[in-house]
Protein backbone atom coordinates (compact mmCIF):
# COMPACT_ATOMS: atom_id res chain seq x y z
CA UNK A 1 0.00 0.00 0.00
CA UNK A 2 0.82 4.20 -0.10
CA UNK A 3 1.77 6.15 2.52
CA UNK A 4 1.59 9.09 0.25
CA UNK A 5 5.47 10.03 0.35
CA UNK A 6 8.35 10.02 -1.58
CA UNK A 7 9.26 6.28 -2.71
CA UNK A 8 12.65 5.44 -3.53
CA UNK A 9 13.67 2.39 -4.96
CA UNK A 10 16.48 0.60 -2.61
CA UNK A 11 19.45 0.73 -4.61
CA UNK A 12 18.84 4.55 -4.16
CA UNK A 13 19.07 4.25 -0.66
CA UNK A 14 22.93 4.86 0.46
CA UNK A 15 22.54 2.68 4.02
CA UNK A 16 21.05 -0.72 2.41
CA UNK A 17 23.80 -2.40 1.26
CA UNK A 18 27.00 -2.40 3.80
CA UNK A 19 30.39 -1.63 2.61
CA UNK A 20 32.11 -4.55 2.02
CA UNK A 21 34.68 -4.11 4.64
CA UNK A 22 31.46 -4.08 7.47
CA UNK A 23 30.49 -7.17 5.81
CA UNK A 24 33.98 -8.76 5.79
CA UNK A 25 33.89 -7.78 9.68
CA UNK A 26 30.71 -9.45 10.67
CA UNK A 27 31.52 -12.63 8.66
CA UNK A 28 34.75 -12.83 11.18
CA UNK A 29 33.27 -12.17 14.07
CA UNK A 30 30.52 -14.87 13.51
CA UNK A 31 33.76 -17.20 12.39
CA UNK A 32 35.20 -16.45 15.46
CA UNK A 33 32.31 -17.25 17.61
CA UNK A 34 31.69 -20.39 15.65
CA UNK A 35 35.16 -21.59 16.30
CA UNK A 36 35.25 -20.66 20.19
CA UNK A 37 32.13 -22.76 20.78
CA UNK A 38 33.24 -25.38 18.76
CA UNK A 39 36.95 -25.57 21.00
CA UNK A 40 35.02 -25.42 24.02
CA UNK A 41 31.75 -27.99 23.32
CA UNK A 42 33.05 -31.62 23.51
CA UNK A 43 30.39 -32.64 21.09
CA UNK A 44 31.75 -31.51 18.33
CA UNK A 45 35.19 -32.74 18.93
CA UNK A 46 33.66 -36.22 19.00
CA UNK A 47 33.83 -37.05 22.65
CA UNK A 48 31.09 -37.11 25.33
CA UNK A 49 28.57 -34.33 26.30
CA UNK A 50 28.83 -32.93 29.91
CA UNK A 51 25.73 -31.10 29.21
CA UNK A 52 23.20 -33.33 29.07
CA UNK A 53 23.32 -37.29 29.60
CA UNK A 54 26.62 -38.76 28.68
CA UNK A 55 26.59 -39.23 25.32
CA UNK A 56 29.41 -40.54 22.65
CA UNK A 57 28.39 -38.47 19.87
CA UNK A 58 29.81 -40.81 16.92
CA UNK A 59 26.99 -42.84 18.13
CA UNK A 60 24.02 -41.21 19.84
CA UNK A 61 25.04 -42.87 22.90
CA UNK A 62 22.76 -43.30 25.82
CA UNK A 63 22.72 -45.14 29.46
CA UNK A 64 26.55 -44.17 30.55
CA UNK A 65 26.67 -43.45 33.92
CA UNK A 66 25.54 -41.39 36.75
CA UNK A 67 27.01 -37.47 36.84
CA UNK A 68 25.34 -35.90 33.81
CA UNK A 69 23.05 -32.99 34.29
CA UNK A 70 20.13 -34.15 32.41
CA UNK A 71 19.99 -37.40 33.99
CA UNK A 72 18.13 -38.41 36.80
CA UNK A 73 16.94 -41.44 38.99
CA UNK A 74 13.05 -41.80 39.15
CA UNK A 75 11.92 -42.29 42.45
CA UNK A 76 10.08 -45.30 44.04
CA UNK A 77 6.95 -43.78 44.56
CA UNK A 78 6.63 -42.77 40.79
CA UNK A 79 7.71 -45.78 39.74
CA UNK A 80 4.77 -47.46 42.27
CA UNK A 81 2.19 -44.71 41.02
CA UNK A 82 2.71 -46.00 36.90
CA UNK A 83 3.45 -49.67 38.26
CA UNK A 84 -0.12 -49.55 39.28
CA UNK A 85 -1.76 -48.31 36.11
CA UNK A 86 0.30 -50.99 34.09
CA UNK A 87 -1.29 -53.69 36.30
CA UNK A 88 -0.39 -57.08 37.77
CA UNK A 89 0.41 -58.29 34.26
CA UNK A 90 3.29 -55.84 33.90
CA UNK A 91 5.00 -57.70 36.57
CA UNK A 92 5.70 -60.85 34.61
CA UNK A 93 7.00 -59.21 31.35
CA UNK A 94 10.60 -59.12 30.59
CA UNK A 95 11.50 -55.35 31.05
CA UNK A 96 14.03 -53.29 29.10
CA UNK A 97 15.82 -50.16 31.32
CA UNK A 98 17.82 -48.85 28.46
CA UNK A 99 18.74 -45.25 30.13
CA UNK A 100 21.13 -46.25 33.06
CA UNK A 101 21.89 -43.43 35.56
CA UNK A 102 22.84 -45.25 38.84
CA UNK A 103 21.27 -48.28 38.47
CA UNK A 104 18.27 -48.03 41.48
CA UNK A 105 15.50 -47.48 39.26
CA UNK A 106 16.12 -50.90 38.33
CA UNK A 107 15.67 -52.04 42.21
CA UNK A 108 12.89 -50.06 42.92
CA UNK A 109 11.20 -51.98 40.22
CA UNK A 110 12.22 -55.24 41.40
CA UNK A 111 11.29 -54.27 44.84
CA UNK A 112 7.44 -53.78 43.10
CA UNK A 113 7.56 -56.74 42.30
CA UNK A 114 8.83 -57.00 38.48
CA UNK A 115 11.24 -59.97 38.37
CA UNK A 116 12.75 -59.62 35.19
CA UNK A 117 14.48 -56.65 34.49
CA UNK A 118 17.50 -55.92 31.97
CA UNK A 119 18.97 -52.51 33.07
CA UNK A 120 22.56 -52.40 31.99
CA UNK A 121 25.29 -49.97 31.12
CA UNK A 122 24.94 -50.25 27.26
CA UNK A 123 24.26 -48.23 24.16
CA UNK A 124 20.67 -47.51 23.61
CA UNK A 125 20.73 -46.82 19.76
CA UNK A 126 23.14 -50.03 19.43
CA UNK A 127 20.82 -52.08 21.52
CA UNK A 128 17.57 -50.88 19.61
CA UNK A 129 19.10 -52.45 16.43
CA UNK A 130 19.77 -55.76 17.97
CA UNK A 131 17.12 -58.08 16.96
CA UNK A 132 18.29 -60.78 19.16
CA UNK A 133 17.92 -58.92 21.79
CA UNK A 134 14.79 -57.34 21.21
CA UNK A 135 13.77 -60.97 20.91
CA UNK A 136 14.19 -60.94 24.97
CA UNK A 137 12.09 -57.78 25.72
CA UNK A 138 8.55 -57.28 25.90
CA UNK A 139 8.54 -53.84 27.36
CA UNK A 140 10.12 -50.86 27.30
CA UNK A 141 10.16 -49.01 30.44
CA UNK A 142 12.29 -45.70 31.62
CA UNK A 143 12.91 -41.80 32.01
CA UNK A 144 15.04 -40.67 29.20
CA UNK A 145 17.39 -37.56 29.38
CA UNK A 146 15.60 -35.21 28.17
CA UNK A 147 19.25 -33.59 25.99
CA UNK A 148 17.29 -31.62 23.86
CA UNK A 149 14.45 -32.14 21.31
CA UNK A 150 16.64 -33.39 18.98
CA UNK A 151 17.57 -36.64 20.90
CA UNK A 152 13.89 -36.86 22.16
CA UNK A 153 12.92 -37.29 18.37
CA UNK A 154 15.96 -39.75 17.93
CA UNK A 155 14.90 -42.07 20.96
CA UNK A 156 11.28 -41.42 19.91
CA UNK A 157 12.23 -42.93 16.22
CA UNK A 158 14.44 -45.90 17.92
CA UNK A 159 11.70 -47.33 20.29
CA UNK A 160 9.25 -46.76 17.13
CA UNK A 161 11.47 -48.76 15.04
CA UNK A 162 11.42 -51.99 17.55
CA UNK A 163 7.96 -52.31 17.42
CA UNK A 164 7.96 -53.17 20.89
CA UNK A 165 5.47 -51.74 23.18
CA UNK A 166 7.15 -49.11 25.63
CA UNK A 167 6.73 -46.79 28.06
CA UNK A 168 8.46 -43.34 28.32
CA UNK A 169 8.18 -40.43 30.74
CA UNK A 170 8.38 -37.48 29.11
CA UNK A 171 7.58 -33.67 28.95
CA UNK A 172 3.79 -33.41 28.35
CA UNK A 173 4.85 -31.28 24.89
CA UNK A 174 5.62 -34.59 23.35
CA UNK A 175 1.80 -34.73 23.11
CA UNK A 176 1.88 -32.09 21.05
CA UNK A 177 5.39 -31.84 18.98
CA UNK A 178 4.62 -32.76 15.14
CA UNK A 179 7.70 -35.84 15.09
CA UNK A 180 5.77 -37.56 17.98
CA UNK A 181 2.69 -37.91 15.24
CA UNK A 182 4.99 -39.09 12.83
CA UNK A 183 7.09 -41.39 13.61
CA UNK A 184 4.12 -43.22 16.31
CA UNK A 185 0.87 -45.23 15.46
CA UNK A 186 -1.41 -42.57 17.16
CA UNK A 187 -3.89 -45.50 17.07
CA UNK A 188 -1.84 -47.15 19.66
CA UNK A 189 -0.93 -44.10 21.75
CA UNK A 190 -2.16 -43.75 25.44
CA UNK A 191 -0.89 -41.12 27.86
CA UNK A 192 -0.52 -41.41 31.95
CA UNK A 193 -0.23 -37.67 33.68
CA UNK A 194 0.94 -37.70 37.47
CA UNK A 195 0.06 -34.41 39.33
CA UNK A 196 4.07 -34.81 40.03
CA UNK A 197 7.40 -37.01 39.43
CA UNK A 198 9.82 -37.49 42.08
CA UNK A 199 13.37 -37.60 40.73
CA UNK A 200 16.86 -36.76 43.05
CA UNK A 201 20.40 -37.25 42.31
CA UNK A 202 21.67 -40.16 43.89
CA UNK A 203 22.31 -39.54 47.49
CA UNK A 204 20.33 -35.94 47.15
CA UNK A 205 16.57 -35.36 48.34
CA UNK A 206 13.63 -36.00 46.12
CA UNK A 207 12.80 -32.80 43.90
CA UNK A 208 9.06 -33.06 42.46
CA UNK A 209 9.00 -32.31 38.58
CA UNK A 210 5.37 -31.16 36.85
CA UNK A 211 4.61 -31.02 33.43
CA UNK A 212 6.04 -34.46 32.50
CA UNK A 213 3.76 -37.62 31.56
CA UNK A 214 4.32 -40.97 30.69
CA UNK A 215 3.76 -41.52 26.90
CA UNK A 216 2.46 -45.42 26.30
CA UNK A 217 2.63 -46.86 22.98
CA UNK A 218 1.65 -50.50 22.35
CA UNK A 219 0.11 -50.96 26.16
CA UNK A 220 -3.32 -51.23 25.87
CA UNK A 221 -4.43 -49.56 29.02
CA UNK A 222 -8.17 -49.28 29.48
CA UNK A 223 -8.42 -45.65 28.89
CA UNK A 224 -6.25 -43.60 26.47
CA UNK A 225 -5.83 -40.57 29.09
CA UNK A 226 -4.96 -41.61 33.02
CA UNK A 227 -4.68 -39.16 35.59
CA UNK A 228 -2.71 -40.23 38.64
CA UNK A 229 -2.58 -38.01 42.05
CA UNK A 230 0.48 -38.08 44.02
CA UNK A 231 1.36 -39.44 47.72
CA UNK A 232 0.67 -35.78 48.65
CA UNK A 233 -2.63 -35.29 47.03
CA UNK A 234 -3.79 -38.38 48.90
CA UNK A 235 -2.78 -37.24 52.45
CA UNK A 236 -4.50 -34.13 52.11
CA UNK A 237 -7.88 -35.82 50.90
CA UNK A 238 -7.94 -37.67 54.12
Amino acid sequence: GSSGGLVLPLRAVPWVRAPSCLASHLLLVVRATMAKKRRRDPDDAGGSSTRGPPVATTSGRLGGGAGASDDWQTARRSWAAIAEVLGPAAREKRIWMPFYYDGACAEHLRELGFTRVHHKREDFFVQVRNPKFLKKVDLILDNPPYTSPEMKEAVLRALASTGKPFVMLLPISVLHVGFAREVLDTDKLQAVVPRRVYVRKTGGEEVPFKYLCWLCCGVRLKRDLILIDDDDDAAAAD
